[in-house]
């Protein structure tokens, strides 16, 4: 059996419902899925609006149990993927250079108050400042969501190292696959799509959204690759200055995507 510091739980949270991969080191290193859909759906948030996605307590507890048949979670390190439906984004623009970290969760706060309005404090708003210190990326994930997690962690012994939304997290996998000066990173999860404008490996923009329209085959990526080129413009940016194009997807189909575009097939990130 191997030591409780030596297993991971990554925990994969949707609309559709949750996946669970717990794996396991030396000794006998394995990996153990589980999986359970949500009794109803959990619902999405468009910015503006007050309802934030709460997470479903049965499907969760599902998914937990029947790992815990073929291995303890006491002791394991627990990593939470938020699927982007269920996250709000935005950039803020300006000189950052000299600003604390207060100053830049207080400019994060009001960023998402302007999306949001008084239901921002049902949101749990974290920032990640780019190179160049010019842009500020800013994601709201709904805050009844993060206290579950951090409660059925806390009841299983588990340790709760992290809450990303999926687009956070794949940035930081493929992101040193991105080397033009001026290109497009996108990120989708079921049929919503983050679109960003990366310059000199900084995140400067960010549009959510469908990606795939309905009257195309499937994994099309008509839409996506029309909402690249506005997100480009509304910078003043040339499609044709974008030298690189990567979506991180397990839907688009990449013998249909635009020559432009890499498409690559998420690998499961170790928690």
């Amino acid at each position: 059996m191997s030591l409780p510091w030596n297993r991971s739980l990554l925990l994969q949270v949707a609309p559709e419902g949750i996946v669970a991969t717990l794996s396991t080191g030396w000794p006998r290193p394995r990996h153990i899925q589980a999986s359970a859909a949500s009794a109803d759906k959990l619902p999405l948030t468009p910015a503006g609006e007050g309802n934030s996605a709460t997470l479903d307590a049965d499907a969760l507890n599902a998914v937990l149990d029947e790992l815990e048949l073929a291995s303890p979670l006491r002791g394991a390190r627990l990593v939470v993927e938020v699927a982007d439906p269920l996250v709000q984004f935005d950039v803020a623009e300006g000189d950052f250079a000299a600003l604390g970290g207060r100053q830049l969760q207080a400019i994060a706060l009001a960023c998402m108050g302007e999306l949001l309005g008084h239901a921002v404090d049902d949101y749990e708003v974290r920032w990640s400042l780019q190179p160049g210190e010019r842009h500020l990326v800013i994601a709201a994930l709904p805050r009844e969501l993060v206290t579950a997690l951090a409660e059925a962690a806390n009841l299983r012994g588990a340790r709760l190292a992290s809450v990303q939304p999926t687009f956070a997290r794949r940035w930081n996998t493929y992101a040193r696959g991105v080397v033009a000066p001026t290109a497009v990173f996108a990120s989708t999860s079921g049929a919503h799509a983050v679109v960003s404008c990366v310059v000199e490996r900084a995140l400067c923009a960010v549009s959510t959204g469908p990606w795939q329209d309905d009257d195309k085959p499937a994994g099309a990526l008509t839409l996506l690759d029309e909402r690249a080129d506005r997100l480009l413009a509304s910078l003043g940016v040339e499609a044709t200055d974008a030298l690189a194009c990567m979506v991180v997807s397990a839907d688009v189909d990449a013998q249909a995507a635009p020559s432009r575009w890499t498409v690559i097939e998420p690998a499961e990130v170790p928690a």
